[in-house]
């Protein structure tokens, strides 16, 4: 579906250069959780948004479906954005100003949906993902674990081709962190949502099925997650979990 090839990226700075990618090739498949994990500074965020066109490579190609799209323009690459790819960030960025179903139907005004149908989408996506009871409440009356389940459906809300995911735990607590990393697994497993996570948790890096290392703006490693966290159940809410490559109960 994704393919990069030899992709860097590099800042200038004053009259310093930072490579913060540095020939960085990736393939992702439809269906996938790819879990990308490094720490501060390793490439990960840069790459995620290399990987969501928000940025565009210095060097390299970048093919999204066999076509490269490193030289269309802001136009073409603002549709490929809203039609190809959703978002989901630590800071949840909802609208405050907007109650909960208008924060998910943003997406789909920019696609031209019409307002019943917008609507009618925002309120299905909010009842998925277990928030349809507090469609009419505005982000200040929700819980941060809750700002992230309406912040999730709308990032799915133009049916994307794969869901991106920048640390979307970091501001959670483990319990409410579970809730929205089971949410990602039900996703993925259920729903078939091609799914690429960026985190320094090794725990949260455990909920893919593959894990990409990097560090110094180069991918380390890149292979299947053998023994992956077992989420939390996503109507039953079980607790058991596996660590990540290790055998034993989280």
């Amino acid at each position: 579906m994704i393919e990069l090839q030899d992709v860097s990226k590099i800042y200038t700075m004053g009259q310093v250069e930072v490579k913060a990618l540095d020939q960085v090739n990736l393939k992702i498949e439809r269906g996938e959780f790819i879990s990308i994990i490094g720490p501060s500074g390793s490439g990960k965020s840069t790459l995620l948004t290399i990987l969501g066109v928000l940025d565009l490579p210095t060097e390299g190609e970048y093919l999204l479906e066999g076509t490269d799209i490193t030289d269309l323009d802001d136009r073409e690459l603002s549709r490929i954005r809203n039609q190809h790819f959703g978002f989901v960030f630590q800071s949840y960025n909802l609208f405050p100003e907007l109650t909960a179903q208008e924060n998910v139907a943003v997406p789909l005004m920019y696609a031209r949906v019409s307002p019943k149908e917008r609507a009618k989408r925002a309120l299905e996506l909010l009842e998925m993902v277990e928030m349809g009871h507090r469609a009419k409440h505005y982000p200040s009356q929700l819980s941060g674990g809750e700002q992230q389940r309406v912040a999730l459906a709308r990032a799915l809300a133009n049916n994307p081709t794969l869901l991106l995911a920048d640390e979307p735990t970091g501001n959670l607590s483990s319990k409410h962190e579970d809730e929205i990393l089971a949410l990602f697994n039900h996703l993925n497993s259920e729903k078939d949502v091609t799914i690429a996570l960026v985190t320094h948790s090794p725990k949260v890096a455990g909920y893919g099925s593959r894990l990409v290392t990097m560090a110094d703006g180069q991918i380390l490693s890149d292979a299947p997650i053998e023994r992956r966290y077992e989420p939390v159940d996503y109507q039953t809410e079980s607790t058991s979990r596996m660590a990540v490559g290790g055998g034993k109960e989280a």
